[in-house]
Order: C-alpha cells, then sequence, then structure tokens
C-alpha cells in the first residue's frame, strides 16, 4: 500500500538509459504510474532539439532496457525511501500513430495533466516515454 502512495505523491524521478558505447545517461523527469506502466513525457519545454534528437530517446530506441528512480531524502533519515523500476521503455508519439497508441498517449496526458497543474500553460507534446516494469525494488528506513 505505501508504494502506490509513494509513486502518486512523488512529482519528480531520475530517468537513466544506456547509449550505443554503454555509457549511462541520468536525467530527472516528471512522470506517471497507470498500475501497469510509467509514462514520462517529452513535453514542450523549452528544448535544444527536436524531441527525436534527445539523447534519452536515442538511446531508448538503441537500447529499451532502463531505470526509474523515485526517492525521497529527508534530515531525518528514518523517513528516507527509494522506489526503483527496471523495466523495458518504448516511444509513443510521432505524427502515424496506431489506434492503440493515440489511446495510451490520451491516458498519459490525462493522467499527466491531473498531477502536474503546470500542463494547464505549457504543452504536454506529442511523445511520451513509456515503460513496462520488468522488475521493481523497493527500500524503506523503518
Amino acid at each position: 500500500m505505501y508504494l502506490k502512495a509513494i509513486i502518486d505523491k512523488t512529482t519528480v524521478a531520475r530517468l537513466a538509459t544506456v547509449d550505443s558505447e554503454c555509457k549511462p545517461h541520468l536525467i530527472p523527469v516528471v512522470f506517471v504510474f497507470d498500475n501497469d506502466c510509467y509514462f514520462i513525457p517529452i513535453d514542450e519545454k523549452t528544448k535544444r532539439s527536436k524531441p527525436e534528437n534527445l539523447k534519452r530517446i536515442k538511446n531508448i530506441q538503441q537500447n529499451p532496457n532502463v531505470a526509474l528512480l523515485i526517492d525521497e531524502y529527508n534530515e531525518d533519515w528514518r523517513r528516507l525511501y527509494f522506489v526503483m523500476i527496471q523495466g523495458k521503455a518504448s516511444i509513443i508519439g510521432g505524427k502515424e500513430l496506431e489506434q492503440n497508441e493515440h489511446v495510451l498517449l490520451e491516458k498519459a496526458h490525462k493522467l499527466l495533466s491531473g498531477k502536474y497543474v503546470q500542463y494547464q500553460e505549457t504543452g504536454i507534446g506529442h511523445y511520451v516515454i513509456m515503460i513496462v516494469p520488468q522488475k521493481v525494488i523497493t527500500w524503506k528506513n523503518v
């Protein structure tokens, strides 16, 4: 039960991907979870390049194995926790979507706009990263 509460209340996570030279790439991301998979938007905040040129996108296209780390640091170390999701990522979006991709993209947009009020002013974008969990590791200092 505490796992869902942690995932729902946490607003930032870290996404780890690996490039073609096996070098890790780690970035902070916003996310939502729909009980089956995690969605990470490629939103319309100012970016230096098009979504398809982002390192995380290129990495996922070459190697879909990713890790998503959701954690909380607190000066009171009794309140520390983390959740690490290891899974397979795919990119959903673009100009020509299959019907199931369209449904997933709409679901992701609805969940993201419900969790992050900032998306009322910033567009969510036409792409999301979808992570299907394969292994979930949790730790809580009890």
